[in-house]
């Protein structure tokens, strides 16, 4: 097995090229729906609101979490991309078939070894 160790200049570059990748469905939804601060800062900033507020979803909601992750993201792309619950709603939605078009277009099946 291969492998590989990335540090200092190019794994800071790889950083924020895999948080531009993260947020860019997010930013395309948020632009499709209307939002009113539809910017990749603010995309990038909503997901990262939406995972901590789904960890603490998870943590304290127990059985409950399968509600209180998702109500986590829809609020802070209701809150940070200033848009209504229902546009977050379609964003929500539009966002992750972003994701799976990403999925689908970049795909997994790629692999480098030896």
């Amino acid at each position: 097995m291969a492998s590989m160790n990335v540090s200092g200049l190019p794994a800071l570059a790889w950083s924020i090229g895999f948080v531009v990748i993260g947020a860019a469905p997010v930013w395309l939804a948020a632009k499709l729906t209307g939002a009113g601060s539809a910017t990749l800062l603010r995309s990038a900033l909503a997901l990262l609101i939406g995972t901590i507020g789904g960890v603490i979803g998870i943590a304290a909601g127990g059985p409950f979490a399968l509600l209180l992750v998702p109500l986590a993201f829809l609020l802070s792309f209701k809150f940070v991309l200033d848009t209504s619950f229902l546009g977050a709603f379609f964003l929500g939605i539009l966002a992750v078939a972003g994701y799976f078009a990403m999925a689908h277009f970049i795909g997994g099946g790629v692999s480098v070894g030896s």
